[in-house]
This record gives structure tokens, sequence and C-alpha cells, in this order.
């Protein structure tokens, strides 16, 4: 177990994200209740914390649950995200409540991550955890709503997430069951989110064909798995014409 500062020498900037007025976070507590959640659901496995050096808004912490044998894959979640609400979009049914959230990734074993030293987040390959710190940012810096089928663009060309990737935006989706979310002491739900990332070609294609049609496609290429392939081939390039 260690808990490490971030260091910022490397910092990658997603999502236009702009430092603004620091937000107050009533509810700390749900990020520590998160963190045991995962520790229960995924017992005797190394990990370590990643402090938020940001903080503004919000201050969106990092823990990584490194692999095993018996499951072979990295769990990256924020704590932080959850420190305050988000509001449902006016309007809706749901106008007047609130929406408690906080981020999941999953990365396979094999993720280049820099091993004879221990993890760093001046690693190219840390390149994850920034992206979840700040993606958990957004909703609180341009006060919105996060949910299902929630689609962004790493900047507004887009940008690649990564000099070794073309991924460059996310769409937000839910497990259901024990990976959909948590109840907190006080009743409240805490709901996990996941980002798929996308090409840009296939954020385009969104419109064509919808949210749900678009993730079901990208898993299908996948092999329906969740871990992030940053080489997985484009969807909206692929050759559909038949023979």
């Amino acid at each position: 177990m260690n808990t490490l500062p971030l260091q910022t020498a490397c910092r990658p900037c997603f999502f236009s994200l702009t430092d603004t007025k620091k937000i107050k976070g009533p509810h700390h507590e749900y990020g520590q209740a998160v963190q045991q959640y995962f520790h229960r659901l995924f017992p005797h496995r190394r990990w370590q914390v990643f402090r938020d050096p940001i903080g503004t808004p919000l201050s969106v912490d990092v823990e990584i649950l490194y692999p095993t044998e018996e499951e072979p894959f990295y769990l990256l979640h924020t704590m932080g995200m959850s420190a305050a609400p988000m509001r449902y979009p006016s309007g809706t049914f749901a106008a007047a409540n609130e929406s408690y959230s906080e981020l999941c990734l999953i990365l396979p074993a094999r993720w280049p991550f820099r091993r004879e030293r221990g993890l760093s987040l001046n690693d190219k390959a840390a390149w994850p955890i920034w992206l979840l710190m700040e993606l958990g940012r957004f909703p609180h810096a341009h006060d919105v709503w996060m949910g299902y089928g929630f689609l962004l663009p790493n900047r507004e060309k887009p940008e690649s997430f990564a000099e070794d990737t073309a991924l460059s935006g996310v769409v937000i989706v839910q497990f259901e069951g024990q990976l959909g979310g948590v109840k907190m002491p006080d009743g409240t739900a805490v709901e996990l989110l996941m980002p798929i990332l996308l090409y840009k070609e296939e954020m385009d294609l969104c419109s064509d064909i919808g949210i749900d049609s678009l993730v079901d496609a990208v898993l299908d290429e996948c092999g329906g798995s969740f871990l992030l392939n940053k080489d997985r081939p484009n969807i909206a390039l692929e050759d559909d014409t038949g023979p």
C-alpha cells in the first residue's frame, strides 16, 4: 500500500479543463467509502492512491489496484468526484434532484507502466490516471451532469490522449450490479461510471447510430471486454461494404 503525491512535471491537460474557483465538497467521506468498497470487491491487491495536486474546482484523487494472477487487470477509480453533487439538467423530471458519482477504468495487465521502480505519474503510460482525474473534475468545473451516454471530446479538435494512441474522446457507460453503484451509510447512492475511449470518427458516427449502438459496436470489436485497448481498430473506418 502506498499513498503518493502527484508530480506535475509531465501533467497532460485533457478536456479543455481550466482551473476555476474552488467549490465546497461536503461529502469527502463518500470517496473513502468507495475506496473501501473496491477493496472488498477486489481483495488482496496491492494499491496506491495518487493525490490530486490541482484541487480546483474539486480535488479528485485516483487509486490504482494492481493485477493479480487470478484477475490480470488494473482497476483504477476516482476518489473525490462524489464529494459534491452534480445536478440533473433543468427541465427533466429529476430537475430538483442531485447525483453523486465516481469513475472507474480497467487496464490490461500488460499496460506499459514502468515496473522496475514502481509506477510514476511522470511515465508516459500513466495518462489514463490523469484522464480520470480531469474527467472527474469536468462536471464540477462546467456545472453539467454526467451520466450514461455523456459524450465528451478531448478538447475542441479533438486531440489524442497520448502519443501512442489516436483515441480522443469518451462516452460514459454504467454497469449493472456491484460495479454500478455504492450505497453510502446515509442512504445516498454513489453511481460508478466508466468512460469508454473513442476515436474522433466514432464520436461523429454516434449522431447517426446512437449511443447504444456505438457502445455495442465498440464492445463487439473488443470481444465483449471493457479493458482499455489503446490500439483497437476504429469501428467508424472499418469496411462494411462486404464482398
